[in-house]
């Protein structure tokens, strides 16, 4: 399945409801009509992707993270997040306004898709996810090279079925390895 503004399911974790209602606001002018899920702080987060886990139900292509939050930050979510194999190499894009350096740095060791600060139009944000769908499309294209599944890695094969419209149970998200 190719990805596109109109099928893009983006997880939102941010505890500042008037910067979520501001980009679900942007989002929407810009085209990006499918499911924008919020939640307001990384516990809540750590949750639902347990929940996800153990039902086996889909997970988001990407996931926009706010650094300070109440309860479990950011950071911390992400660590927890990278401790758990089945969410090792999900897309994250961090999205705050807090510019410390060693956070920054703390985040990108664990492997981040960018890190933008926060701005009032959100124009960053939708130039991120468009260079996400155009990286994770074009990736699609080239693994899906007529190598097959059974040559593939697991990674790979993720990319490859969901190029397909299938899953792959078991696999990562194959786009870790440029983030790193």
């Amino acid at each position: 399945m190719k990805l596109t503004r109109k099928n893009l399911r983006i997880l939102l974790v941010d505890d500042d409801e008037n910067d979520a209602e501001l980009l679900r606001a942007a989002l929407n002018e810009a085209g990006f009509t499918h499911a924008l899920t919020h939640f307001r702080n990384g516990s809540i987060t750590l949750e639902y992707f347990k929940y996800t886990k153990a039902t086996g139900s889909s997970v988001p292509h990407l996931v926009l993270l706010d650094l300070n939050m109440p309860l479990i930050d950011g950071v911390r979510a992400l660590h927890r997040l990278r401790e758990e194999s089945s969410f090792r190499e999900l897309p994250v894009v961090i999205l705050s306004a807090d510019n410390d350096p060693a956070k920054r740095c703390e985040v990108a060791k664990l492997g981040i898709f960018r890190f933008l600060k926060k701005q009032a139009n959100n124009a960053n944000v939708i130039a991120a996810l468009d260079n996400f769908i155009d990286f994770y499309n074009n990736e699609a294209a080239s693994m899906a090279a007529p190598r097959g599944p059974a040559y593939l890695s697991p990674g790979e094969r993720l990319l490859w079925a969901r190029s397909k419209g299938t899953t792959v149970a078991g696999s990562t998200d194959p786009l870790a390895r440029y983030r790193r």
